[in-house]
């Protein structure tokens, strides 16, 4: 079996004597370890404030409630869950636009389109991370006054130019769980400029409680284990070889199968740096002789592990249900691509040897296919 994804993880050697020596002191959570990872991440992002908690989700949650967000946010239906998620949790109606055909990220035209009297912010997403329109995002948040938040949760090492993901917007949010280039078993980083959202979101992430016990509003337990920091610490160190290896596996993906009939990558701009948490095939039926869907069950019989990154979108979900009626035929491209994206096994210690396997395997059921159809 390869598997859809796996973490490239340091040695064990690597960092036992630092756990030993946490684990003896009995200060097992948010103590050295956590500053030192918040730290070295404002550092390695350009960022004032990198705030460690438990995941991606909480952070997100956090930053909503530390913004006071009140109405309709704008948000691309073709997304993780989380990000929908993040606005139930708080009371917010979110505002389902289309996201462009070649990157499959947020529209800014379609931003602009949907802006009401209720809008409050954007949430926009580096999908697959592959980074948002953040300048067009910037300017139109400044253009309404709107808050702008990027789920930045595959994107940790992604740049627009010469610039990281991370110095973007109000606050962006990372993930550090395992199917992502920074691992720390679980957990997530909320980078921002802003002093008083940083405050309110390390406050959150205890309850609300700023030290005394006297809750200044409802947080979460949202803390980071010091084992967490340390595994992310050591991860931080392997994170720019590690983007460079995906980076390399994308380029022998697409040589080896650029050509092959029905086939479409998400185009990147040249000037952006991606971190690829995923690499997503784009699989026209009618050019390629098979649905995405048949495509998956024929690999996965070969021991090839695929996945329907978003399928369903937000908008066509069970927990969305009761805005469903409001995008009857507003969201068709979301929801072609999401019937046809499949995402292919990659990780940061992948070999050539599994690319040239996966790739083979993709044109020789493809080649069959088209006999089929020619004796048919």
């Amino acid at each position: 079996m390869i598997p859809i994804t796996k973490p490239t993880l340091p040695l064990w050697e690597d960092f036992e004597q630092e756990f030993k020596a946490f684990f003896a002191s009995g200060m097992i959570t948010n103590h050295e370890q956590v500053k030192k990872l918040e730290r070295e991440l404002q550092n390695y992002l350009g960022v004032k404030h990198a705030i460690a908690v438990s995941s991606c989700t909480s952070g997100m949650m956090l930053v909503l409630r530390a913004l006071g967000l009140t109405g309709e946010v704008i948000v691309p239906s073709f997304t993780f869950s989380a990000t929908g998620h993040v606005l139930l949790w708080n009371g917010l109606t979110p505002r389902f636009v289309e996201i462009d055909p070649d990157s499959f990220i947020i529209d800014p035209t379609k931003v602009r389109e949907a802006i009401t009297p209720h809008t409050s912010a954007i949430l926009a997403v580096h999908i697959f991370g592959c980074p948002a329109p953040v300048e067009e995002l910037q300017q139109i948040a400044q253009e309404h006054q709107l808050k702008l938040i990027f789920d930045a949760a595959h994107a940790l090492g992604s740049k627009v130019g010469s610039q990281m993901v991370g110095t973007f917007g109000d606050a962006e949010i990372f993930s550090c769980s395992p199917t992502k280039l920074l691992v720390a078993v679980e957990g997530g980083i909320v980078a921002t400029n802003n002093d008083e959202l940083a405050r309110s979101v390390r406050i959150g992430r205890n309850y609300g409680n700023p030290g005394n016990y006297d809750c200044e509003f409802p947080g979460l337990s949202a803390r980071m284990g010091e084992f967490n920091a340390l595994l992310g610490l050591k991860s931080l160190a392997m994170l720019e070889h590690n983007i460079a290896r995906r980076n390399e596996s994308v380029k022998k993906y697409k040589e080896l199968l650029v050509g092959v009939p029905g086939i479409r990558f998400q185009q990147i701009d040249p000037l952006l740096r991606t971190t690829y948490k995923d690499f997503s095939l784009l699989i026209d039926p009618e050019q390629f002789g098979l649905t995405r869907d048949l495509l998956a069950e024929e690999l996965q019989q070969q021991g090839i592990q695929t996945k329907k990154f978003f399928n369903p979108p937000l908008h066509l979900q069970k927990t969305y249900h009761k805005y469903k009626d409001g995008y009857n035929d507003k969201l068709q491209l979301t929801e072609e691509i999401a019937q046809k994206v499949l995402s292919l096994p990659l990780y940061s210690h992948m070999t050539k040897e599994e690319v040239q396997q996966i790739t083979e395997a993709i044109k020789v059921i493809q080649s069959r296919q088209q006999k089929y159809k020619l004796v048919l």
